[in-house]
């Protein structure tokens, strides 16, 4: 069976396409070309040396054409499947060829449920998909919602070979308790804000902790004021972003603690790669959903208010605490994020769709892939 991948957000589409690959499994990917960087491959994956790979195509968002460009791809006969990620569904709608769509945020929790053209389109395709995966904990009650039925939850696949635990040798905080806060500042859909007024009051007892900032996104200006108004700008250093991913991967070893967001309630990729780095990450989830759709609760310091949070970071200062939790989540990821687990997932699911099984059978045969 041959596989189109289709869209590329945070490198998702990429990562999925090449650990599949490496699994043995004859799949390509359609991404857009001069992507943002966050989703750009070779600020990605070093490996590459700033090169594409030969399975790799490209739509041109600059050309008229663009549209029609994709839907002439996604005909093209030597796909036997689609692989279609956040809007991406809506181009294997219009297209007529067998396809899986696979949601991963905000597509889900805001667009489909929009009164837009690219709103109803999506709902369309989803109804007409054979599976929607879905990948994050607080979509699981929005299906009912939509009245889908053709639902399967999939943990997204991490790189548990390049994020990973690593001393850092040249420190220049190695005397002081890190805190890394990488997400967007954004505080609408982060609460960032919430978190530095936590931080802020910790901060009034815990004199050596130093804050490190990611400064990108919406709500930056704001953020350096509020930062000026708590009175904590001695203690926090922002570094302009976005990140690549070797940069990311040494903030997160030379921390104590990684802060992401306190708002959505589901755990996506800062917090993943938290937990392959075997550090403690504060963040808010909810916790019954994850229960529901894991068999258990990660291994994460939860907290939603200001309070929460400064208590979680006064609980953490602690080694043995750091060490426990950051244990716990590394062994997490590894029992549900690793590659391994996630290609066997996704060939079984792409050979039951291609066997036209029913979604019943379908999910109990990935409930025993472990």
């Amino acid at each position: 069976m041959k596989i189109l991948h289709a869209g590329n957000l945070a490198n998702l589409g990429y990562l999925a396409t090449r650990e599949l690959r490496k699994a043995g499994m004859d799949v390509e990917l359609l991404m857009e070309k001069n992507p943002p960087k966050g989703s750009d491959p070779t600020r990605f994956d070093p490996t590459l040396n700033n090169s594409y790979p030969d399975w790799i195509f490209f739509y041109d968002k600059r050309k008229l054409s663009w549209k029609t460009d994709i839907i002439k791809i996604m005909r093209n006969k030597k796909y036997d499947l689609i692989h279609a990620y956040v809007e991406l569904p809506i181009f294997a709608y219009i297209s007529r060829r067998l396809f899986v769509a696979h949601t991963l945020g905000s597509d889900f929790r805001l667009l489909a449920f929009s009164n837009s053209i690219r709103g109803m389109l999506l709902r369309r395709a989803y109804k007409r998909a054979k599976i929607v995966l879905y990948s994050q904990a607080d979509h699981l009650p929005l299906f009912s919602k939509l009245k889908l039925t053709n639902y399967l939850f999939i943990p997204i696949l991490r790189d548990t070979s390049f994020y990973k635990p690593q001393k850092i040798v040249d420190s220049p905080y190695s005397d002081k308790f890190v805190i890394f806060h990488p997400p967007n500042l954004d505080w609408n859909l982060k609460r960032n804000d919430v978190f530095l007024r936590g931080f802020s009051e910790f901060a009034k007892i815990n004199s050596n902790s130093v804050l490190i900032i990611v400064d990108r996104g919406v709500d930056a200006e704001k953020t350096h004021q509020l930062v000026k108004s708590l009175g904590i700008h001695d203690k926090v250093i922002f570094i302009k972003g976005p990140l690549n991913s070797t940069e990311m991967l040494r903030y997160y070893n030379l921390s104590d603690v990684v802060v992401d967001q306190f708002s959505v309630g589901s755990i996506g990729a800062i917090g993943l790669e938290t937990f392959c780095c075997a550090k403690p990450l504060i963040t808010f989830i909810h916790e019954k959903l994850h229960e529901s759709v894991y068999g258990e609760i990660p291994p994460v310091c939860n907290a939603q208010n200001s309070y929460e949070i400064t208590k979680q970071l006064e609980y953490l200062i602690d080694n043995n605490n750091r060490a426990k939790i950051g244990k716990q989540g590394y062994e997490w990821v590894i029992k549900y994020h690793s590659p391994n687990v996630f290609s066997r997932k996704i060939r079984s699911i792409c050979e039951s769709v291609l066997n036209e099984e029913k979604i019943e059978q379908i999910h109990e045969k990935i409930s025993k892939i472990s």
